[in-house]
């Protein structure tokens, strides 16, 4: 699981998605120490709606959309008994929700459809507390069941941004002759950039302690046809080929990159010293 970022001189949207519906919730900002720098008010989940007579378990038929986006923790609860599933396709117009996952039954009419999103803002921690180590203590009840939920948070002078989008990768699916629906392409963006932060803390480095990330874009172009690849997308019949090739350009590429950009280790918003000059060297080799 990658840290929230709190930008030390803002403050910070963040949220949970619950697996249920809460009734009543409370959010703790923790030190590395152990102690509670703050406790931000909780947003309770507000979409309620029901069922319609146009419901199957692909797609909810409902009373209002209103509120409800692509990529929704929803809740819906039929004969007593609670299902989880994700929204895909919201049509304002003919209010459906087509989801990721079908439900395992067909919702009874005016079944209780809810999200399970928390929502809160952290206030500036402040210069003093950048580092990493940090936590964000949720917990939560839904009026019989208490639930704690801890996410790893880290302060930091800027937040990374990843360098690709959902619109990257479908301009990667048009030249493949494919296309998906827009959460589709956001998973995968959204895959692609949690591998880069995965490789930077590899190498023992934190991600938002780069200058920048756009430096990460050829990568991160080299990774969506990695993973579209992976998922049986690619340019001729040879699939197993194509991953293999397409995972040496992205590993190589990103490793030149790794290895070339200076990096905020004492977290000082400069680069000095040993920080301008890389670590360790890139060896290029062809197969």
């Amino acid at each position: 699981m990658s840290s929230v970022e709190l930008q030390y001189d803002a403050s910070t949207p963040v949220s949970l998605t619950a697996d249920r519906v809460a009734t009543s919730a409370s959010l703790a900002v923790v030190a590395p120490d152990g102690s509670a720098l703050s406790a931000p008010a909780v947003t309770l989940p507000t979409v309620s709606t029901t069922t319609t007579s146009g419901t199957t378990a692909d797609v909810l038929e409902l009373a209002s959309v209103s509120g409800i986006a692509p990529g929704d923790r929803l809740q819906v609860t039929s004969d007593g008994v609670a299902y989880n599933c994700t929204a895909a396709i919201v049509d304002a117009t003919a209010k459906t929700v087509t989801l990721v996952t079908g439900l395992q039954v067909v919702p009874d009419l005016t079944s209780a459809v809810k999200n399970t999103k928390l929502t809160a803002t952290v206030t500036a921690p402040g210069v003093a507390n950048l580092g990493a180590n940090w936590r964000l203590v949720w917990t939560y009840s839904d009026g019989t069941t208490t639930i704690d939920d801890s996410q790893p948070a880290a302060v930091v002078r800027q937040r990374w941004v990843s360098p690709i989008t959902a619109a990257d990768v479908r301009d990667v699916l048009a030249e493949l002759g494919g296309e998906r629906s827009e959460l589709w392409c956001q998973g995968v963006a959204d895959r692609v950039d949690s591998a880069i932060q995965a490789t930077l803390e590899g190498t023992g480095r934190r991600p938002w302690l780069y200058l920048s990330s756009a430096v990460f874009t050829q990568p991160a172009l080299l990774g969506i046809r990695y993973e579209l690849a992976q998922r049986g997308i690619a340019h001729g019949g040879q699939i197993y080929e194509a991953q293999r090739e397409l995972r040496f350009a992205r590993d190589d590429a990103l490793a030149q990159v790794i290895g070339s950009l200076p990096y905020d280790a004492n977290q000082d918003g400069a680069f000095t010293g040993d920080e301008v000059v890389p670590s360790f060297g890139v060896i290029q080799a062809t197969r």
